[in-house]
């Protein structure tokens, strides 16, 4: 496999694809592909972009490894295939983890995303034992949380970054390593503008599956090195959405992106659906009170 090409496609804006489930929690993988094809029917990734589906936001620790496999096929078909698509893959067991890897990659993923074993406090020693043993066992690149930098893992193509160092360790990892990996901020706000001026290879988007000409036009203000028009276009949506989650006190299970990006795709007239256990649907008043801040925020409704 030619890892650097692999490496080379996870460029842009990362959406996030919500998994829809019918009401009685089945996968609905139609909803799925159509609400894909909107997000490129209203130009995401004419300038670069990929897909990660299904992701940590789209409940990908509830799914089957067919159900897993059914996400990264729906999200390929909304593309037309023009899109790389990185699936969430989860497991505290390396080889059912990469069971699940090998059927993303049969649907047609060319990564997979990869938290550290979850459950047990682990040392980095365990944790990088854990990451060869599954990278010996794959033929797809991957997506660490994290731990990219510390193994000589061929295969490691990308990092998700959310946010855990501080701005110095994020930006000097950056500048060290940038060369190695696809570098992908998930921090969410401010820093995704610096971490790009770093080396970032690109940034996890909620926002491209709502309003993906917003997502294109930050990203193309990036690429120019037109920073500070960037970081103010940016700033558009980050605070209101900030202050948002800030005063919510129920943010585990209610007012996480997983129930939050369902509730905001009716508002654009896309497919939400229902969110399987042990998170919560957000109730009539709650999506209320977010339909103001979309509203605010200029989001474009049910188009």
């Amino acid at each position: 496999m030619d890892w650097d090409k692999v490496r080379g496609t996870l460029r842009g804006p990362a959406a996030l694809v919500s998994t829809i489930f019918h009401d009685d929690y089945s996968l609905d993988a139609g909803a799925i592909e159509r609400n894909v094809r909107s997000m490129m029917d209203h130009g995401f990734g004419r300038h670069d972009g990929f897909l990660i589906a299904p992701c940590g936001d789209g409940e990908y620790v509830t799914l089957s490894p067919d159900e897993n496999a059914q996400v990264v096929a729906a999200a390929i078909r909304g593309s037309d295939g023009s899109l790389p698509v990185v699936a969430g893959v989860h497991s505290t067991d390396y080889r059912a983890a990469a069971a699940i890897a090998e059927g993303a990659r049969k649907a047609g993923a060319v990564a997979v995303m990869m938290a550290p074993p979850s459950y047990y406090t682990l040392n980095d020693e365990a944790i990088i034992d854990w990451y060869e043993r599954f990278g010996r066992s794959v033929d797809i690149g991957i997506m660490l949380y994290e731990q990219a930098w510390r193994g000589p893992f061929a295969s490691v193509v990308a990092m998700k970054h959310v946010g855990l160092f501080t701005p110095t360790e994020e930006f000097t990892i950056l500048e060290r390593y940038h060369d190695r990996i696809a570098y992908v901020d998930s921090t969410g706000c401010y820093a995704m503008t610096t971490a790009h001026m770093h080396g970032a290879a690109g940034y996890v988007s909620e926002i491209s599956p709502l309003w993906p000409e917003f997502e294109m036009r930050y990203w193309e203000l990036l690429e120019a090195g037109a920073y500070r028009e960037a970081q103010l276009t940016r700033a558009k949506i980050a605070v209101p959405l900030t202050q948002f989650f800030s005063e919510r006190p129920d943010t585990k299970t209610a007012f996480s992106w997983v129930t939050v990006l369902k509730a905001a795709l009716e508002y654009v007239g896309l497919t939400g659906g229902v969110v399987r256990p042990p998170f919560r649907a957000l109730t009539a008043p709650e999506k209320t009170e977010l339909y103001k801040v979309l509203d605010s925020i200029g989001i474009p409704r049910a188009r």
